[in-house]
């Protein structure tokens, strides 16, 4: 047996396997929301920027088709199920991103509740609300064609 087998694992020793006690197991509500702060960063990276730039500068510019201020064409667009699916994955993972964002913000400034058990369910229970509120508008808003 060498030295430093019979030393804890941060002291560098091996880390206890299945035989010789509890390994750490990392939480699958962590590993969810992370997903999603992930895939929300990602897609607010990638996507917001050219939503704003084609419907914000480039169609007011008229060197782009948007869709112009009538609400007929603004009701017949949002009736498409894809247009709604954008809008409800733009919107739900946006505000995922920005719930786990802020909440590591404040672990990282050092605020231990941040870490707590009713701190994920208001800012993940937040981001969720939000998503239902944003299901439900798009599916009162604009009937499916």
């Amino acid at each position: 047996m060498s030295a430093t087998e019979h030393l804890p694992a941060r002291r560098g020793g091996r880390p206890k396997g299945p035989g010789g006690g509890a390994r750490h197991q990392t939480a699958l509500s962590h590993l969810f929301f992370w997903f999603l702060f992930a895939n929300g960063g990602g897609l607010v990276a990638l996507v917001l920027p050219v939503h704003i730039l084609v419907q914000g500068i480039l169609g007011p510019l008229n060197l782009a088709p948007v869709v112009d201020q009538h609400y007929d064409t603004w009701i017949r667009i949002l009736g498409n199920p894809l247009v709604k699916l954008y809008i409800l994955v733009l919107v739900a993972l946006s505000f995922f991103h920005f719930a786990h964002r802020l909440r590591y913000l404040l672990v990282d400034f050092g605020v231990p509740a941040a870490k707590s058990l009713p701190a994920q369910a208001i800012f993940y229970g937040g981001a969720v609300v939000i998503t239902l509120i944003t299901i439900w508008i798009l599916l009162t808003t604009a009937p499916l064609f």
